[in-house]
């Protein structure tokens, strides 16, 4: 048996940062990546290493084209900063109907934080992109991770995500001690009462409430 081995391709990616699309994990089919088949339609020769996973120009540089449904790829990233994410993605479509999730690998298991509907950003063209953003369901810890984008409905080119922290759950920025008789609310901005343990959020900062 031959384990293959993941490597980043251009380096392990800061977050919050810029994942480019097309630099996806190198490690194999069905390991760091899958493509609905082996040929590479985008021919742009950017990679040798992409085993059917198309690779097209736009928006002045590189992008994921021609995907399906049930296409992914993998990155490696090092959240920096732990705590709530948005992704906004520089994506185009010639259609309607495209889609695709990001999901957080651990264990074998990919759980999705978070779902972006692509827009038809062209009659039939896929040349012009637009932004579209979603949040995370779910906090990121510090440390490295493995995202997975992996498309729910088909025609998109995907350029690059943008992570962005909204808020952060860096120990260093919680106060130890908190002000009595007021507000708070959880990190996923649900109000909760004197009785909740953990970290809360009282007049825009965060406290330890033991």
């Amino acid at each position: 048996k031959v384990n293959n081995k993941r490597v980043a391709y251009k380096g392990i990616v800061d977050v919050p940062g810029i994942v480019q699309a097309e630099n996806f994990d190198k490690g194999g089919v069905d390991f760091t990546f899958h493509d609905a088949d082996d040929e590479d339609q985008g021919e742009t020769k950017y990679r040798t290493d992409n085993g059917g996973v198309d690779i097209v120009t736009g928006n002045g540089g590189y992008a994921l084209g021609y995907t399906a449904v049930n296409d992914w790829t993998e990155y490696s990233i090092n959240v920096t900063e732990p705590g709530r994410y948005t992704c906004t993605a520089t994506v185009s479509s010639g259609a309607t109907g495209s889609s695709f999730s990001i999901g957080l690998v651990q264990d074998g298991k990919v759980t999705t934080l978070g779902r972006i509907s692509v827009p038809q950003t062209g009659n039939n063209s896929w040349d012009t992109y637009k932004a579209v953003k979603c949040t995370f369901s779910k906090m990121l810890e510090a440390g490295e991770h493995v995202i997975r984008l992996a498309i729910t409905g088909a025609n998109c080119n995907i350029d690059k995500l943008n992570f962005k922290c909204i808020m952060s759950t860096d120990i260093d920025e919680i106060e130890a001690t908190q002000p009595q008789n007021e507000v708070i609310y959880n990190l996923a901005g649900q109000k909760v009462d004197a009785s909740y343990k953990g970290i809360v959020i009282k007049n825009g900062k965060k406290y330890l409430n033991r």
